[in-house]
C-alpha cells in the first residue's frame, strides 16, 4: 500500500511539472510569435517590419506584428469616388476619412494605403518642437515648415530636437499622444538626399486618425490655423476646398516616380472630417499626381454627405 501511495504522489508531481512547463512555453510562444507581450505596444513596434520610403501597401494589408484594429472598409460612396478617379486618371490611389470626434477606425478605400510621409511629417515635427519648447508658433522656421513646406526650416527644427534618433523619439511621442501608436518615425537616412523623418512610412488610416484627434486638442489649435494658410502654389487637392486646413507631401521613389499625399481637415454641412489621401500617377509625375488628388477633392463634399449618419460625430 505504501509503495502504491508513493507512486501516485510521484505521478501527480510529475504531471504538475509538465503542465507548468507547457503553460510557460505557451506564454513565450505568444509573445515572440505575434509581436504582443506584457511589454505593450513597444514590443510589437520593435518586431514590426519597416516599409521602405517608397513602399506601396494596400489599405487592408497588415503585418503579423500589427497591433491595430483593421481599417474599416469604406462605405460605397467613398469606394465609388476613389474607383472613379483612379479609373479616370490611371493613378494608384488611397483615401482614409474619419469624422472628427469619432473613436472608430477611419474608413479606407483604394490600393495605395501607405508610403513615405514626405512633408506631411512636418505636422508632428512642429508639434514635437512646440512640446519640447525648442520653438513657438511665431517661430519663422515653424511658419516656413508648415505654410511653405520649407525643408531647410524643417531640418533646423529637427536639429533643435537633437540627433536623428532623438527627433524620431520626440515625433513618436506626439503621434502616440494623438492615438497613432503604431507608426515608427524613421531614425536612419536610407536615402541620404532626403530628410530622415520624411522617409517615415505613414499609413493613411493612421494619419487620418491622428489628425482627427488633434482637431479636438486645444493645444493644437494654433498649428491647425497655420495649416489653413498654406501658400497658393501648394493649394491642390484638399487645398481647393474652402476652409480646408491641410499639409501636403510629395517625393520620388528610387525610380523617380512621385508619391503625392495630403492630410487635412474639411468641414461639410457643419461637420468636420479628417482626410488622408494619396496618389501615384501612371507616368510618375508630380503634376499628374496632384491632378488626381484635385479630382478626388471635388468629390469629397458629396461623399461625406452620403456617409452613414449614425456613424459620425463630426465635431468634438
Amino acid at each position: 500500500m505504501r509503495t502504491l501511495v508513493v507512486a501516485v504522489v510521484v505521478a501527480v508531481i510529475a504531471a504538475a511539472a509538465i503542465l507548468a512547463a507547457t503553460r510557460a512555453g505557451h506564454r513565450g510562444g505568444s509573445a515572440s510569435g505575434s509581436g504582443h507581450s506584457s511589454g505593450g505596444p513597444a514590443t510589437a513596434l520593435a518586431t514590426r517590419p519597416s516599409a521602405g520610403p517608397h513602399s506601396q501597401q494596400t489599405a487592408t494589408t497588415h503585418s503579423p506584428a500589427d497591433s491595430r484594429s483593421p481599417a474599416s472598409p469604406a462605405p460605397a460612396p467613398a469606394s465609388a469616388a476613389v474607383h472613379a478617379v483612379s479609373t479616370s486618371t490611371g493613378a494608384a490611389m488611397g483615401l482614409s476619412i474619419t469624422p472628427v470626434g469619432s473613436t472608430g477606425r477611419p474608413w479606407t478605400s483604394g490600393t495605395l494605403g501607405a508610403g513615405a510621409a514626405w512633408s506631411t511629417i512636418k505636422v508632428p515635427l512642429v508639434m514635437a518642437s512646440l512640446s519640447a519648447g525648442t520653438a513657438t508658433l511665431g517661430d519663422a522656421d515653424v511658419r516656413a515648415a508648415i505654410i511653405s513646406s520649407d525643408n531647410a526650416a524643417a531640418e533646423r527644427l529637427t536639429r533643435r530636437l537633437g540627433t536623428d534618433a532623438a527627433a524620431a523619439s520626440a515625433v513618436k511621442a506626439q503621434l502616440v499622444a494623438r492615438g497613432d501608436t503604431t507608426t515608427v518615425p524613421a531614425r536612419v537616412r536610407t536615402r541620404p538626399d532626403f530628410s530622415v523623418l520624411g522617409q517615415t512610412s505613414w499609413r493613411l488610416d493612421d494619419q487620418a486618425a491622428f489628425l482627427a484627434t488633434a482637431a479636438c486638442r486645444p493645444h493644437d489649435a494654433g498649428l491647425l490655423k497655420l495649416m489653413g494658410q498654406i501658400e497658393q502654389d501648394q493649394r491642390w487637392g484638399l487645398g481647393t476646398l474652402p476652409g480646408a486646413r491641410f499639409k501636403g507631401g510629395w517625393g520620388p521613389d528610387t525610380s523617380g516616380h512621385y508619391l503625392v499625399r495630403q492630410v487635412g481637415l474639411v468641414t461639410v454641412s457643419g461637420r468636420s472630417y479628417a482626410v488622408a489621401m494619396a496618389a501615384r500617377a501612371p507616368d510618375g509625375s508630380f503634376a499628374a499626381g496632384t491632378a488626381a488628388l484635385d479630382q478626388l477633392a471635388t468629390r469629397l463634399p458629396a461623399l461625406v454627405r452620403a456617409l452613414p449618419a449614425g456613424a459620425a460625430k463630426g465635431r468634438c
